[in-house]
């Protein structure tokens, strides 16, 4: 089922409300999840959006993952039983773009936790463009595991992401889908952090299906911009995928783990979107 010139929210939203619709009161579930039961209906009655680390309390409290953003539930039971290949055009959200002097057009280093490696970091190559209006990005990434982690980057098989921009109160959230297979991701980006110029860090929540599993990934994600340094982007392009903790910027690999504290509650986090 399309889901074309729908907002979001009113997606997630109406997910949720099919959630909660049982037999634990809405005050104990937001007691679970850890936020105040105001705040839960804000998000079941589509007024608010959470932010990526209390969507995530939310979807592994309820046993989903980041369809639920994009997709009915119906439908995602629907391929949890069945499987194909293939997959959709990113949709069209009624969210306004955001604004290129706040995220520029050109390339980006991007920088996470590996969720196939432990101990690893992964450094992908996105680049962001406007297309009529639209602020859209892409990565291309490997499909699976590597039996080499200094393989080539674009070794065949890859997933081909296709993302939009969109603003936000304090910064812009990207919204992507993978090409031929169930995969979407939602990353919200701050606009600075640490006086650390051409950084934007985030926070990513996605889910992807393949080899007939269901994965998820959450966690710190740092946008680094390299504009179109042609230098930059090849050393970039021809680099390896997977990289240690001691071959990250070091400044990097600090805001990832400031990040990573401000998840665990260990520093105090922005308010919603």
């Amino acid at each position: 089922m399309g889901i074309d010139s729908e907002d979001i929210r009113s997606i997630f939203g109406r997910n949720l409300r099919k959630l909660v619709n049982g037999d634990i009161p809405v005050t104990e579930i937001a007691r679970n999840v850890g936020i105040n039961r105001t705040q839960l209906n804000r998000y079941i009655y589509g007024e608010a959006f959470p932010r990526p680390d209390v969507l995530h309390r939310i979807c592994s409290y309820f046993g989903v993952d980041a369809r639920i953003l994009t997709q009915c539930l119906e439908d995602i039971e629907a391929e949890q039983r069945q499987i194909v290949s293939g997959g959709g055009p990113i949709p069209t959200l009624d969210f306004e773009p955001v604004s290129e002097n706040v995220f520029p057009d050109g390339f980006y280093i991007e920088w996470k936790q590996s969720w196939i490696y432990a101990n690893m970091f992964t450094k992908h190559l996105l680049q962001t463009s406007t297309d009529d209006g639209a602020r859209v990005t892409r990565i291309r990434a490997p499909a699976g595991f590597r039996p080499d982690l200094k393989g080539a980057r674009y070794q065949l098989p890859l997933i081909d992401y296709h993302g939009i921009a969109v603003n936000q109160s304090d910064g812009f959230a990207i919204f992507d889908q993978g090409r031929g297979t169930h995969g979407v991701a939602m990353t919200a980006f701050r606009k600075g952090f640490m006086n650390v110029e051409n950084v934007f860090p985030g926070y990513k929540l996605s889910a992807v299906v393949f080899n007939r599993q269901r994965h998820h990934f959450k966690g710190p994600t740092i946008l680094q911009y390299i504009g179109r340094n042609r230098a930059e982007i090849l050393k970039v392009a021809r680099s390896s995928v997977w990289v240690t903790a001691d071959e990250m910027p070091k400044d990097i690999l600090s805001i990832i783990e400031l990040l990573e504290e401000e998840d665990r509650g260990l520093l105090p986090v922005p308010t919603s979107f």
